[in-house]
């Protein structure tokens, strides 16, 4: 398990976060890949000693963080926490994976926090940078605690049988198609509709789901062909909708605030990543955050 106390090859790193004069084209895919590592490994060792001038560089202007609790976070909130003091005395990462889309890079990994008081604890995450012609900048990062007992390695399962879907796309503009699209997503998990599922998420689509496990796409499907929503669920709304998009990526952050049969209620924040490759639109990555444990 790579550990914060690793020396990072400078050639990486340099120029990765600002300084460049003309704008550059996208970094070859082998040469991104080493980048985006690196800029992970630093983006780590930054929540030990704080470094709140690499951050100010490193994210966007339109930043947006989803919190281990849920809660929603821009630049500036996520920057003033930079001027506190770094509560913990270690940090580890773990599983890294890197996925290109043409100037758009989605970093998934686990963190491994060893606080100043108090237990170790674990978080899945999701980072997506954008390159804006002089370096990688992140523009998005969602993070869940591992509960425990949770494995960190990525869960494999084998996709159920089902009939194909028999319905079609929506059609309009791209804003209007990712919000049908996402209306259609949440509209699936209710009547366990795995075939619309089959038929839209990207054949190397990962998610992470509440407790922190990181899933494969065949089980993911196998979840979804389960009647969740009919044997647990009263209501299971989408709403506080925002869509960003970055070339032809696109990411849906929202929330559900549902309520379960037994009257709890609890809500859930994610955000969705969509790709729009030959005219199409498929989720390559959904991340699962709660925000409000059902109560």
């Amino acid at each position: 398990m790579p550990s914060s106390s690793l020396i990072v090859p400078l050639i990486f790193v340099a120029g990765l976060v600002g300084g460049a004069v003309q704008a550059a084209p996208v970094p070859p895919p082998a040469l991104a890949e080493a980048q985006l590592r690196a800029i992970n490994h630093r983006f780590v060792d930054a929540h030990i000693v704080a470094n709140i001038d690499f951050m100010a560089t490193l994210t966007s202007a339109d930043f947006r963080l989803t919190g281990g609790d849920g809660s929603w976070h821009d630049r500036a909130d996520y920057l003033a926490t930079m001027l506190q003091p770094a509560p913990l005395d270690g940090a580890s990462y773990q599983d890294v994976r890197v996925r290109l889309f043409g100037p758009v890079a989605v970093v998934h990994g686990a963190f491994g926090a060893m606080p100043k008081e108090g237990k170790a604890a674990k978080v899945r995450y999701t980072d997506v940078y954008f390159w804006d012609g002089e370096a990688w900048r992140l523009v998005s990062a969602q993070n869940t605690p591992i509960q425990d007992g949770v494995a960190v390695q990525q869960h494999k399962g084998s996709a159920p049988a089902h009939a194909p879907w028999q319905g079609q796309d929506p059609t309009g503009d791209d804003l209007a198609i990712l919000r049908t699209l996402n209306e259609h997503y949440v509209k699936a998990f209710r009547e366990a509709d795995v075939a619309w599922y089959d038929a839209h998420l990207a054949p190397d689509y990962v998610s992470v789901s509440s407790d922190g496990s990181f899933h494969d796409r065949a089980a993911t499907l196998a979840d979804f062909a389960e009647p969740s929503f009919a044997i647990y669920m009263k209501s299971f709304p989408v709403d506080k909708v925002t869509i960003r998009r970055f070339d032809d990526v696109a990411l849906i952050h929202a929330e559900n605030a549902y309520e379960r049969k037994d009257g709890r209620k609890g809500v859930s924040r994610y955000t969705d990543i969509w790709f729009k490759q030959d005219g199409t639109w498929r989720c390559i990555a959904a991340h699962i955050t709660t925000h409000k444990a059902p109560a």
